[in-house]
């Protein structure tokens, strides 16, 4: 499993976080897929910014996918990250793994765009 760092692009209310996951299975495996969510700091612990979004079933070995959410550039300042979890249909889903880095941003409590 691989999450990229994620970046911030733009500014207002065209800004948005971009970042990539991928999956590669080998050996005896069934279907995969894989599902991400961005994650924001908040006096309680980490929460979603964002709701799941995941791949369909494939039986390819390797699966790579680009994502992004929107920003409401502006709507208060926490710090967010993308989290990935992979699946296997015959082994269930894997542990959830973050991004090695995370952005200050004053994005708000929830993307303008689920």
């Amino acid at each position: 499993m691989y999450i990229s760092d994620v970046s911030f692009h733009g500014a207002g209310a065209g800004a948005w976080f971009q970042w990539e996951t991928s999956q590669a299975c080998s050996g005896s495996f069934g279907s995969q897929k894989l599902q991400t969510q961005m994650w924001r700091s908040s006096w309680s612990g980490p929460r979603g910014y964002n709701d799941w979004h995941g791949t369909g079933l494939t039986s390819n070995s390797f699966i790579d996918y680009g994502w992004s959410t929107d920003c409401d550039d502006g709507g208060g300042t926490y710090t967010y990250y993308p989290v990935m979890q992979g699946y296997d249909s015959g082994i269930g889903w894997g542990p959830k793994t973050r991004s090695d880095n995370e952005l200050r941003k004053r994005c708000g409590t929830r993307s303008p765009n689920p």
